[in-house]
């Protein structure tokens, strides 16, 4: 467990998004972190950078797989070392990302702010928990 404290520095966060999604059978769910968002107050939320990130696949059948990664097109690559790569979630599985540093995993809007998380694993719709933190500077 950390804490954070409000701000933008290091060990610092001013800025959540938390959901539950769904995404259908082999389509996209394409997020972007920089200005599309909406929380719970209906209020934009735009991240500049992200410390962390968590996803839950929700689906338990064999073979439901969810990726994180490789949006195509102004993708957020920056955690994951290069456009296109990805990751794969298994069935009930969890992805979890953590940098509580200053620079933490930059967003930079219109080139660097798209997160795909995509239904690549079977028939079923996926449906996903996933919560994003980070700071607006």
């Amino acid at each position: 467990s950390d804490d954070f404290t409000d701000g933008t520095g290091a060990d610092q966060a001013d800025v959540i998004w938390h959901d539950q999604r769904t995404v259908s059978a082999s389509s996209n769910d394409d997020l972007d972190l920089a200005g599309s968002l909406t929380n719970s107050f209906g209020a934009t939320v735009t991240f500049a950078k992200v410390k962390g990130i968590y996803i839950q696949n929700t689906n338990t059948t064999a073979g439901d797989i969810i990726t994180v990664g490789g949006e195509g097109s102004n993708e957020f690559s920056t955690p994951f070392g290069a456009d296109g790569d990805k990751v794969k979630i298994g069935a009930a599985g969890v992805f979890a990302l953590y940098d509580p540093s200053a620079a933490a995993y930059a967003v930079t809007a219109g080139t660097d702010d798209k997160l795909r998380i995509s239904e690549t694993g079977g028939a079923n719709a996926a449906v996903y928990n996933i919560v994003i933190i980070g700071t607006t500077a």
